[in-house]
């Protein structure tokens, strides 16, 4: 019986873990020569792919010029000629899971089924080499978002743009 706790406890953990975890990808140009860039601008053009909510948008924004100014990048105007440009991309999408439950009993049992909508996000961080006009380095970002609070959204943004950056050449 202390086992089967146990277990159960175990199991709740990992969910809960997967439930708030989130997925990075990062990809870069293997040519790129990351030494040479010491200013971005943020890309103006329109972007089909915007991301919608305008406190997440700006939260990734303020986020990614930490990481990149960290990295020793000047944000300049894209009328100045920056080595680099960077564009933001989001978006949402619900995911349907369903749950079964039940027990089991000598002849029969009992059990249900439940159904969970989970919104998904995606943040995707494309930079492109300005002189050379290729993309250098995406990085993208995906975890199920708390329609119920807002702070802990905007933590999810914080962590994954982290994640995202750590695997950014240097």
């Amino acid at each position: 019986m202390k086992t089967k706790m146990l277990m159960l406890v175990g199991l709740i953990c990992f969910a809960a873990f997967a439930a708030s975890a989130q997925d990075v990808y990062v990809t870069s140009s293997p040519s790129a020569n990351f030494s040479s860039y010491h200013t971005y601008a943020w890309g103006q053009q329109q972007n089909p792919n915007q991301i919608n909510s305008p406190f997440l948008a700006q939260e990734a924004k303020t986020q990614i010029d930490n990481q990149l100014q960290s990295k020793g990048l000047k944000l300049v105007q894209e009328t100045e000629n920056p080595d680099l440009v960077v564009v933001a991309s989001g978006g949402m999408k619900t995911q349907t899971s369903y749950n079964m439950y039940g027990t089991r009993m000598l002849g029969g049992g009992m059990g249900s089924i439940s159904q969970q909508q989970n919104v998904i996000g995606t943040l995707i961080v494309d930079i492109y080499d300005v002189k050379a006009k290729e993309l250098v380095w995406r990085g993208m970002g995906q975890g199920t978002l708390n329609e119920k609070n807002s702070q802990k959204n905007m933590q999810l943004v914080d962590k994954g743009v982290a994640k995202m950056f750590k695997k950014y050449p240097s």
